[in-house]
């Protein structure tokens, strides 16, 4: 039988489509597998009472406090924020699998050296459970995103909040873990120092180390099982050198230009709109062979590269807006266990909190990711901002409403401001392209750089001055700033005026 014939032809068509979808759904399942341990840096809240309690009681930080244990999360957050960027020009030279792989055992590595880092001292824990963890985080962060969204072009959104819900997921099964290990009797902590209660129990305390070793075991394997998932779809071409540059004709004036001088003259660089039928036209041929790919440049509006990036003021926009909306995010992943131990007695329930909160941080970031793809970006930056201002104001009355409410506010809470690492993703992707898209987020995420130290010690100093509740609209006001940004200062349109 002639196998040219056209039936046969769209028959092979559809199987081999077929097989490239299943590809990119194992690309999203393992970049989902990789996330739930890259994104343990939320177990931090539940871990820092039996961590600052194990280093006050057995000499290592004989006076270390909540809100300076906090130091901790922030380092990670300065390393994880330095290092995305750096993780998306890696990935260009060593290819997905390899970068996500040295990223995620150089996570684990800073994880097993705590079990020696936390008996030493305060310093060298902040190095290894801090800095080293979240640098190698930040390597591995962008890799499964960028993967995943160049497979799936159409919903950049909806992948996006798929894999960062991961990351926002994992501190479900590890609070648990790490709960059912040190403290599987559930004792309270029951030392009393300044108003912050502290564990002195020899039999919680003693496990402490050892937690590091079962994390990073588990930590380890899963990055192991998801690294070799991690790849880019047939086509995708990660470099193309200069004397390669493809020509496009400008239809008006009959002339040749290169990829630079049409990215540009990106509206997103305040220049004119390309026409619909220019050569950003987002539309892929249905006619072609089956084998030939689409490029990168072919279904994005269009592809800036950072230099180009940095010219445009929406990129300093979203940098602000993920600036202001991470102070909240810093803020009640570091302390939420400690302001509910101010009037709940329970450390298992505290620790279920967590779990749930990890629940609703994953499913908040599919939520708002899909919000961005059928609305806007826009749209979900303002909802999502308006909703945690809201939440946080009120966050004092769970003290009257006990673990009911504690419950509910924690978990919104979480729901809420997770949708910033699913919305920025997709808005940089959106605006900027996803050819550089790991080196453009990682320059979106420099911003955690700056606030997550500025949330810990505000905190520190802020605390004994105006309280918890004054903490709460002091974060509020962050939150209300980046919505006013966004209702009149991110106005990026795409080729068709459409709001991003």
């Amino acid at each position: 039988m002639d196998s040219g014939f056209p039936g046969e032809r769209e028959v092979g068509r559809i199987s081999w489509r077929r097989r490239v979808r299943w590809r990119g759904v194992m690309v999203v399942l393992g970049g989902i597998l990789m996330h739930l341990t890259l994104g343990t840096l939320y177990t931090f809240g539940n871990l820092s009472p039996y961590l600052t309690s194990f280093m006050r009681e057995y000499g290592s930080a004989p006076s270390l406090t909540y809100t300076q244990c906090a130091w901790i999360y922030a380092l990670a957050a300065i390393g994880q924020g330095a290092s995305v960027s750096v993780g998306g020009l890696l990935e260009r030279k060593v290819g997905p699998k390899l970068c996500s792989l040295i990223g995620g055992w150089g996570m684990s590595l800073g994880v097993f050296l705590t079990y020696f880092s936390a008996k030493e001292s305060f310093g060298l824990t902040i190095l290894t459970y801090g800095a080293m963890f979240g640098f190698f985080v930040g390597l591995a962060y962008a890799v499964p995103l960028g993967c995943a969204m160049r497979w799936f072009p159409q919903r950049k959104g909806l992948v996006n909040g798929l894999v960062v819900a991961g990351f926002g997921g994992g501190a479900f099964i590890f609070d648990q873990v790490q709960t059912a290990f040190i403290n599987p009797d559930n004792f309270k902590p029951d030392k009393e120092v300044d108003g912050e209660k502290y564990f002195d129990q020899a039999s919680v305390l003693d496990r402490v180390p050892t937690v590091f070793l079962i994390l990073g075991g588990c930590y380890s394997g899963m990055q192991l099982l998801a690294a070799p998932l991690m790849c880019n779809p047939p086509g995708y071409s990660s470099t193309q050198p200069q004397s390669q540059k493809k020509e496009s004709v400008n239809h008006q004036e009959g002339e040749a230009t290169t990829d630079d001088d049409i990215d540009s003259k990106s509206p997103l660089l305040d220049q004119p709109d390309k026409e619909e039928g220019g050569v950003f036209s987002s539309s892929v041929p249905a006619t072609g062979d089956m084998e030939k790919q689409p490029s990168v440049e072919d279904v994005d509006d269009y592809t800036l590269s950072p230099r180009q990036v940095l010219k445009s003021r929406h990129f300093y926009c979203l940098w602000a807006m993920f600036l202001l909306n991470g102070m909240g995010s810093t803020f009640i992943s570091t302390l939420y266990k400690a302001y509910g131990q101010t009037f709940i007695k329970d450390d298992t329930f505290l620790a279920l909190v967590g779990s749930f909160a990890a629940v609703f941080n994953g499913a908040g970031r599919i939520f708002w990711g899909t919000i961005a793809d059928k609305l806007s970006c826009r749209v979900a930056m303002l909802s999502m901002s308006a909703a945690f201002c809201a939440l946080i104001l009120t966050l004092s009355v769970t003290s009257y409403g006990g673990k009911p409410l504690f419950f509910i506010y924690v978990c919104l809470l979480f729901g809420s401001f997770s949708g910033s690492f699913s919305i920025f993703p997709t808005a940089t992707a959106k605006c900027f392209g996803r050819k550089y898209l790991g080196v453009n987020y990682g320059l979106v995420f420099t911003s955690q750089i700056l606030i997550s130290p500025l949330g810990v010690f505000l905190s520190e100093k802020l605390k004994t001055l105006i309280g918890w509740n004054g903490l709460f609209f002091f974060v509020g006001a962050f939150s209300l700033t980046s919505f006013l940004l966004a209702m009149f200062a991110f106005t990026a349109k795409d080729k068709k005026g459409k709001e991003i």
